[in-house]
């Protein structure tokens, strides 16, 4: 049986400026802004998410307020 190869992603930011603003979404820790971080670096294709952790955090993009395909989006690594 051939083993699987895991798929990665990026996020891409369409605005320019959304995941400065997803770093700028006050908390109590700085999670928002570790995030934001990692987001910008995948952009750049510094980082890549698994698919859970894609999920994760688009949700968080989504539970800010961001629009998907309007503020972001993730594209598949090959």
């Amino acid at each position: 049986m051939e083993d699987a190869k895991e798929i990665f992603y990026k996020f891409i930011d369409k605005t320019g400026f959304c995941f400065d603003a997803f770093a700028e979404v006050k908390d109590d820790t700085d999670y928002h802004r570790m995030v934001a971080a990692m987001l910008k670096a995948s952009e750049g294709g510094d980082h890549k998410f698994s698919v859970g952790d894609m999920l994760a955090f688009r949700d968080e993009l989504f539970e800010a307020g961001f629009k998907w395909n309007i503020d972001f989006y993730m594209r598949k690594i090959e």
